[in-house]
């Protein structure tokens, strides 16, 4: 983006954020199709393809706060056309996501079925879940860490189209292999969860390797080349650790909150469980395409600090703020006056299901402005290098409101499903707070600098 160009932040937002916001709806129309297919085999196969996928992708997107931490950084020195650092961050990174990915591996594979059969106390349920859990993995799931980084280096270099043709590919795939593996069509036998669990895990290799492609292709204008990747440097990891770190941590306390969540909801029954896991999908409709804007928010956020323009980056995260407040609002009032259609879409056997999801949904329309705050302003800060303040707020909104709530509705009060909903609105609206005032006190001015590290001296 060149310097001498006349800045239009809300024209920048929407060229990053359109292909980031397909981006979602393919991950939102994947989900929304895969719980819809998996419902129909019932309620406890429902519970455990939910349960099981929170718990492989909730530790792969914590330590996928590489993937953020690359973005931030690469964008911040495309801003400030210093294509070597970028490329050697980017190398770095992959390196790292590499040896991380391995051990992930051998950690879940010993440790996933005792947790499994701990969490779950329905017998069958259980045995469903173990059995989703490793076959998804082992197909090549936990792949979905090396698609987080290398989805970050590209939305660095201001790319978002992409990584929506990786989601493209990675989910029409996915859908295909669902709908012939779980059911038994086209000649193959039908597999049920296994066969939701084959086409997630295989689907990752495929959107791995359009990325890898593009990242090769485009390795002379990022500087990528083997010197990048080893040996690991120091100070480029100290760089990429101080970013990522902090998001690490904020991942880990979401994902560590709504596992610990899930867990006490189990304990409510499997149509209740079913029934949140319904609306976690149907209200993805709004969620995924919103965060599209804290991705865009990232992005340009950074190049324009990297640029040494403070003044547009600020701006730039408020633009985007208000854009994905319009976006989340709008979707929201369909979750309120049209719930029952929207719900119908996953068609349980079970009409308990069904009554209790369209409750929930309503619910969630109330937080859609809260939600839409946190994350894009989230991402603002990521952009500028606070990762901090982000963690903090979804810290005090986990630990403070969102765990002691549920567990009190669910084990003192024990009341249903849809009081665990309106406690997550409560805690958007809490971190919602955090965010505005941690953004209001940024000083803006004192971030305008380049980031960088002697490439000819590591």
């Amino acid at each position: 983006m060149p310097n001498q160009q006349r800045y239009h932040p809300v024209r920048s937002i929407l060229i990053l954020a359109w292909p980031a916001v397909i981006e979602m709806c393919l991950h939102t129309v994947y989900w929304i199709c895969d719980v819809a297919m998996v419902m129909r085999l019932g309620a406890r196969e429902a519970s455990a393809v939910e349960y099981a996928a929170t718990i492989i992708f909730s530790l792969v997107h914590v330590c996928g706060a590489l993937g953020i931490g690359v973005n931030s950084l690469v964008a911040r020195f495309v801003g400030g056309e210093d294509h070597e650092s970028a490329g050697l961050t980017a190398g770095q990174a992959l390196s790292v996501g590499l040896v991380i990915t391995s051990v992930l591996l051998l950690v879940m594979g010993f440790l996933g079925r005792p947790f499994c059969l701990w969490a779950i106390k329905d017998g069958p349920t259980a045995a469903l879940t173990v059995d989703y859990f490793y076959t998804t993995i082992f197909s090549g799931g936990i792949l979905m860490l090396l698609i987080l980084i290398v989805n970050g280096v590209i939305r660095g270099l201001g790319n978002t189209r992409v990584p929506m043709y990786v989601a493209l590919v990675a989910n029409v795939f996915n859908l295909f292999f669902d709908y012939v593996l779980i059911f038994g069509k086209l000649g193959f036998p039908a597999l049920g969860v296994k066969g939701a669990a084959l086409a997630t895990g295989t689907a990752q290799v495929l959107g791995l390797a359009v990325g890898v492609v593009y990242l090769y292709r485009r390795r002379r204008d990022l500087s990528l080349s083997r010197k990048s990747f080893l040996p690991l440097r120091k100070p480029v990891l100290k760089s990429l650790l101080t970013i990522s770190t902090p998001i690490g941590m904020e991942e880990a306390v979401n994902n560590g909150a709504r596992l610990l969540s899930m867990t006490w909801i189990a304990a409510l029954g499997p149509l209740s469980f079913a029934a949140n896991a319904a609306t976690v999908a149907a209200e993805s409709f709004s969620f995924m395409p919103g965060y599209a804007f804290a991705i865009a928010a990232t992005t340009l956020v950074g190049q324009r600090l990297g640029a040494g323009k403070p003044d547009e980056a600020e701006q730039t995260g408020v633009m985007a703020t208000v854009m994905a407040v319009i976006l989340m609002s709008v979707m929201g009032l369909g979750f309120y006056f049209f719930p029952h259609y929207i719900m119908r879409v996953f068609d349980p056997p079970e009409v308990e299901v069904l009554s209790m999801g369209i409750i929930c949904l309503r619910i969630a329309a109330v937080e859609q402005p809260f939600t839409a705050i946190a994350y894009t302003l989230a991402g603002a800060l990521k952009g500028a290098g606070d990762t901090r303040g982000p963690f903090l707020s979804w810290l005090i909104g986990s630990l403070l409101v969102r765990l002691p709530l549920v567990y009190t509705a669910v084990y003192v009060l024990e009341l249903g499903i849809a009081y665990i909903w309106w406690i997550t609105a409560l805690q958007h609206f809490v971190v919602m707070v955090f965010m505005i005032r941690r953004y209001r006190k940024t000083q803006w001015s004192s971030l305008a600098h380049k980031p960088s590290f002697n490439s000819a001296g590591l």
